[in-house]
């Protein structure tokens, strides 16, 4: 797991991240913690890295970190987040956004504590996650974030918006936990997203991120049907 802290002020920052790294291990879990200073770095390497939650300062120096949070939902990043400020002013702005929490500082061990529990929940909620172990560190990609995941009966590759992942996990066992939908078994060597696909054709499936993937001979009808079944599910509000 992936935490990203947005923070100018460079105290706040290094406090905040040694409240986090604390209330982390009380919880007993483990994550990566990243630092930034403006939300444009921020933005810059969201492009690049999946974090599951995000802590944003709001007054930040150029964009704010309400408009970075504003720019995240947009590209369909729904992960946690939470905002760090010296005002209440914001409050009501971050329900816009469905923050996990606000922090007003000075920020309380307590108040990091409370932030974290609400942001585990909220990966457990609505947007369904995949939780995966890469390099012994467990990992929660959105479903949505998923375009088609490939490999064998020993090792798989998951290729998502923000890049790829590469757990020690079969494609049957990745197929067998993705009890969602929007997921098609397609070929032995693949699963994919309906929701990514954009056209079957005689013996491929063409996918949002350019790749082709082959289909098991015979069963382009079927893969359409599941792809046009989809599309229904989703404009009419059934998913």
């Amino acid at each position: 797991m992936k935490i990203a802290v947005c923070e100018d002020n460079t105290k706040d920052r290094q406090k905040l991240c040694k409240q986090l790294k604390k209330a982390l291990e009380r919880r007993e879990a483990e994550a990566d913690l990243e630092e930034f200073a403006t939300a444009e770095e921020l933005l810059d390497a969201a492009r690049k890295t999946y974090y599951s939650i995000f802590f944003l300062d709001i007054l930040l120096p150029g964009m704010t970190g309400m408009d970075a949070a504003l720019k995240l939902r947009r590209q369909g990043n729904y992960a946690p987040m939470v905002f760090t400020t010296v005002t209440n002013d914001f409050l009501a702005q971050s329900y816009s956004v469905w923050a996990a929490h606000y922090l007003v500082k000075p920020i309380e061990d307590k108040d990091v504590d409370e932030a974290l529990a609400r942001s585990f929940q909220a990966l457990k909620g609505e947007e369904k996650t995949l939780e995966i172990m890469v390099s012994r560190h467990a990992e929660y990609v959105p479903y949505s974030d998923i375009y088609y995941i490939s490999g064998n009966n020993r090792n798989c590759l998951i290729h998502t918006r923000t890049g790829n992942y590469n757990p020690y996990c079969a494609v049957q066992q990745m197929d067998e936990k993705l009890e969602d939908s929007r997921f098609l078994r397609v070929h032995r060597s693949h699963v994919i997203n309906l929701d990514h696909v954009v056209a079957v054709l005689r013996d491929r499936v063409a996918m949002r991120d350019d790749a082709l993937l082959p289909i098991r001979r015979g069963t382009a009808e079927e893969v359409r049907r599941a792809w046009e079944n989809r599309r229904f599910e989703v404009v009419s509000g059934r998913e």
